[in-house]
């Protein structure tokens, strides 16, 4: 099964949040892409991942009776960039003085 990725929508108890994936299958009759919710439970030790964050799912050991995948960060992909530092220095030849 390949890595899973998605949104966390309750971070309320203590090193768990819930985590909703969402998956394009394709619809039984009409052969559509709809989109099909699931949600897991992962453990996260340090309580670190908020509401809306994006995260990625790691299959580990049963950690409890709901809990079999532990939470890794990634970036979140309507994040913004971080802002490149302009140079000062553009090798520009000086400026002329009017006279």
């Amino acid at each position: 099964m390949k890595t899973m990725q998605g949104r966390v929508v309750c971070a309320t108890n203590d090193k768990t949040v819930a985590v909703e994936v969402i998956r394009l299958a394709p619809h039984p009759k009409y052969k559509r892409r709809v989109r099909k919710k699931k949600k897991y439970q992962a453990h996260d030790p340090e309580n670190r991942f908020k509401v809306g964050d994006y995260v990625q799912l790691e299959k580990s050991r049963p950690i409890s009776k709901t809990k079999a995948f532990v939470a890794i960060p990634v970036t979140a992909r309507n994040a913004p960039k971080s802002a490149q530092p302009v140079p000062l220095d553009l090798d520009l030849p000086p400026p002329e003085s009017q006279d």
